[in-house]
């Protein structure tokens, strides 16, 4: 056996290896002063330089300025390469006597850093020893005096696991002595010591040795080429190494011990405290390659630059086994706050730094010190979770950094014990007054702690509450008037129970005393909760209002006019609503299950004192109706812009422009105005009879004059769009005529598709070729397509007795089919359904807009998304989401809308 063969350390066979690369942040995270900016104060204070200019006329390497750059030592190899290589551009053919002169200073100012930093590590080291450890028993071995991570434990533990060591201090080895070194096991524990030593590779020298080695990269990437001075590799690492027997021997040996050619070994790279650049990369990037899985541990947000430094060397197929992990404190110096992976996961929907399920991370310990949770940005609340958040949130006031926390979730039923300890604690009331969101979601809700959170939340604007219970603390009413920032109040499905010894009123009451900041107010289906009419009337700032009220207590004796609402959406399947009107600002009306036969927009749209019309109203809705199937059941009895093609009335699936609304529907409730067949409503005409009495005191009578000019104009533009349109319908009458004189005019409402659906349902099977057939002649969209597979299908399994039943099949799935995209779609983006529901019904194709894209967005739940889509960018969120809404409308809403109004005719 030869002395190499004798040199390489005896592994179990095992199918797995563990390579370890070590960096200086490895160092500098368990205390030595390590780093290049550290040494480079050294120096200053040393040397007694005060000037930039002294630094760098002492060392060329060093930068002629870097105060406010943030240096390592891969920016020192960067420096020096880049040095050489603009010596080496200058000339390809002479060596002038300059650039010799250059190379040669540049080598004396790398063996002068050498020495230097020798220096320095020889006293900083020692020193840094000291502190952070004791002799281990009566031994010469250290023991750290604070605990050593247990994912540390592990690796040094395993025999396994190489450490390829950049660094040139015996950090590792330390940790080895302090971590088996056991006295009541001598010898077999110096001799654990002893093995786990060897498996530690100090690849660029160390203090110890005496050999530090700094330098550049050119013999390992494909730059050597251009490097024609002589002298210019002399400080190439590997040049270095190689003539170096020590280095070159530990380098042989790593290379024979980690085997990266044995393919029946997966080897698992752990990259820690490697910034990844500079001179070492094309070392690092054979490891990066051969390896099964790289683990990446990364601090804050420098894992972006490493992947970018890898992409750029591999692409995108290296990236596949990349692992990223938040970098592990090695020595924990604060009480541990998880301490299994299991732990862990209780947190980790709140965490911005989320570490990977992964075996090797099952001892997962964090203390509270760990860098990730001072990136928190939220509270997600579980019972299972509610003393670490006390935790968390005691260390974050103690850093003076709560302030970073804006949003807080309660996800899980939790009990008033665990809500007392919540309200009991300083640190989290604390927070309470940083937060901007809070959402409860499916939990139990002290309504002491809901009173704390008006009262403290001073940043608060947002709270939702959904399928939530409020338990009866020592209040039963709640003001919030007191929360001034609150603009937000979403109350849904939830309920209230009282304590079962109270035997007063089972309500719980909200209300504004005074007045409040409130612009959406979301109440629907609650029980037991009262929404005081106060809260109505003291928002002066309501936006938008969402109803859907099954208490009667919440139906107001008397009318509430909401004169500043832009949005107000109105369930009546309970048959119990408020009594509330809207005023000019009125942009869009929703009304669900609206019972009546007919309505007058002036029951809901009532104007200002000093204002006239709803210049801004845009959609009039009534959603699955009772007993209305048309537009034609509204009465337009307030001033709307009959021009208007942006407006629009909408029941069930009949929609109209209001100018078509004028034009098309002719009915008795409608009357003459000089001689004009009746397209305005006589209500409107009184109205604006009032309104010239009114304008009538005005100082300038042109304005008045003006305004009546306007009107004459619109109503004699009305007549001849009437009168046109008249025109053409007894023209088409007369050509109808002309062919069948003694026939009137019938429309047939079944389709050549539908007579076929039904041949097919009745038993002519033979029928289904020409079926489909007929719908590649009428280029029937893809999911038109797919909606008709299934009806057949669904033919093959039901009884069909006339062409009205096919109808109605078509029109069952048709709309299962666009409610299936409207749901997928709000599930992928976290938008309301009702939202794009309403942008539906009124797309047509090759509109220049979106209908309803304002309220699509402002109905997001970006948070939600952000936690399904780690990689979302806030600033391109709504134009991705805008531009995917615009594709599902062209390819699939516009064709099932016009298959769906084939079915209405």
């Amino acid at each position: 056996m030869n002395k190499e063969d004798q040199e390489k350390i005896d592994i179990d066979n095992n199918s797995s290896r563990n390579i370890v690369i070590v960096g200086n942040g490895f160092d500098m995270s368990i205390g030595l002063k390590s780093s290049y900016q550290n040494f480079i104060e050294y120096i200053k204070n040393r040397k007694r330089f005060i000037e930039d200019y002294e630094l760098y006329n002492y060392n060329r390497l060093f930068l002629r300025k870097y105060e406010n750059f943030h240096l390592n030592w891969s920016d020192f190899e960067s420096l020096y390469e880049e040095t050489v290589r603009k010596i080496n551009n200058r000339s390809q053919k002479n060596k002038e006597t300059q650039d010799i002169f250059d190379i040669t200073s540049i080598n004396d100012s790398i063996k002068r850093l050498e020495e230097d930093f020798h220096e320095y590590l020889s006293a900083e080291y020692p020193r840094w020893v000291e502190q952070k450890t004791i002799q281990n028993g009566h031994s010469d071995f250290k023991k750290f005096t604070e605990e050593v991570n247990p994912f540390f434990i592990k690796m040094i533990k395993d025999e396994n696991t190489f450490f390829i060591n950049f660094n040139y201090t015996n950090t590792i080895e330390d940790l080895c002595e302090s971590v088996l070194y056991d006295s009541s096991k001598l010898p077999q524990s110096k001799l654990e010591v002893k093995k786990a030593k060897e498996r530690v590779f100090h690849i660029h020298g160390s203090l110890e040795e005496e050999n530090i080695l700094f330098g550049g990269g050119f013999t390992d990437s494909e730059e050597i080429d251009k490097i024609h001075y002589s002298q210019s590799l002399i400080n190439d690492k590997l040049f270095r190494i190689k003539e170096n027997e020590l280095l070159n021997s530990t380098r042989k040996k790593i290379m024979s011990t980690i085997d990266l050619n044995h393919e029946d070994i997966n080897h698992n790279l752990f990259i820690i405290g490697h910034s990844l650049q500079g001179s070492d990369f094309p070392f690092l990037s054979k490891l990066i390659q051969k390896a099964n899985k790289v683990f990446i541990f990364y601090y804050e947000d420098d894992y972006i630059f490493k992947m970018e430094e890898i992409l750029k060397k591999f692409g995108s197929t290296i990236a596949e086994k990349i692992v990223l992990v938040p970098f592990l404190e090695i020595l924990l110096k604060d009480r541990l706050i998880v301490s299994s992976y299991k732990e862990y996961q209780t947190i980790d929907p709140f965490l911005t730094n989320k570490f990977p399920r992964e075996d090797i991370l099952s001892e997962l310990s964090l203390s509270i010190d760990h860098f990730t949770f001072s990136n928190i940005k939220e509270f997600r609340i579980r019972p299972s979770n509610i003393e670490k958040v006390l935790s968390i949130a005691e260390k974050m006031v103690q850093n003076e950094n709560v302030s970073n926390i804006s949003r807080l979730y309660f996800e899980e039923t939790i009990e008033s014990v665990d809500f007392n300890k919540l309200i009991n604690s300083k640190d989290f009331l604390v927070v309470l007054q940083w937060v901007n969101k809070v959402i409860f979601s499916n939990t139990e809700i002290n309504s002491d702690f809901f009173i704390q959170l008006l009262n403290r939340g001073s940043r608060l604007n947002y709270i939702k509450m959904e399928n939530c219970t409020l338990m009866n603390g020592c209040n039963k009413s709640a003001d919030i008037s007191v929360c001034k920032s609150l603009n937000r109040l979403e109350i849904i499905d939830c309920s209230y129970t009282a304590n079962l010894l109270d035997t007063h009123e089972n309500i719980f009451s909200i209300h504004s005393y005074k007045n409040n900041n409130i612009e959406k107010l979301t109440i629907l289906r609650n029980t037991d909760i009262l929404i005081k009419k106060d809260i109505l009337e003291k928002s002066t700032n309501l936006l938008e209002v969402n109803i859907s009220i099954t208490n009667e207590e919440n139906v107001y004796e008397e009318e509430v006019h909401l004169e500043n609402l832009q949005i107000l959406h109105i369930d009546y399947t309970s048959e119990l609503v408020p009594k509330l009107t809207v005023g000019n600002k009125i942009e869009e009306i929703v009304l669900n299950g609206f019972p009546d036969n007919f309505i007058k927009l002036s029951s809901i749209m009532r104007d200002n004192k000093e204002s006239v019309g709803f210049p801004k109203f845009r959609v009039f809705h009534l959603k699955t109706p009772d007993q209305m199937t048309s537009c034609r059941n509204i009465i337009v009895d307030v001033i709307l812009d009959v021009f208007s093609n942006d407006t629009k009335f909408i029941v069930d699936n009949d929609i109209k422009s209001i100018k078509e609304y004028y034009l098309e529907y002719r009915n008795p409730h409608f009357q003459f105005f000089n001689s004009i067949e009746g397209l305005i409503d006589n209500a409107i005409l009184i109205k604006l009879s009032n309104l010239v009495l009114e304008i009538s005191n005005i100082g300038n009578q042109s304005i008045v004059e003006e305004f009546l000019e306007e009107v004459s104009t619109k109503i004699q533009t009305i007549k001849l769009i009437g009168q046109d349109i008249e025109q053409k319908a007894v023209s088409s009458s007369n050509k109808n005529n002309e062919y069948d004189p003694g026939t009137k005019s019938v429309t047939n409402k079944y389709t050549r598709i539908d007579s076929l659906l039904y041949e097919y349902a009745t038993g002519n099977k033979s029928v289904i070729e020409e079926f489909y057939k007929t719908l590649k002649q009428e280029n029937k969209a893809a999911i038109v397509l797919e909606v008709y597979r299934e009806i057949t299908n669904e033919i093959d399994h039901i009884k069909l007795n006339t062409e009205e039943d096919v109808l109605e099949l078509k029109r069952k799935f048709l709309t299962q089919a666009r409610d299936k995209v409207i749901k997928d779609f709000s599930e992928a983006w976290f938008v309301s359904k009702d939202e794009l529901d309403l942008s539906a019904i009124q797309y047509v194709a090759g509109a220049h807009s979106i209908p309803n894209i304002s309220g699509i967005i402002n109905s997001k739940d970006y948070d939600s998304y952000k936690t399904k889509n780690l990689d979302a960018n806030p600033i391109k969120y709504a134009q991705a989401m805008k531009q995917d809404w615009q594709k599902e409308l062209d390819e699939k809403i516009v064709w099932l809308n016009d298959e769906l109004r084939r079915v209405e005719k």
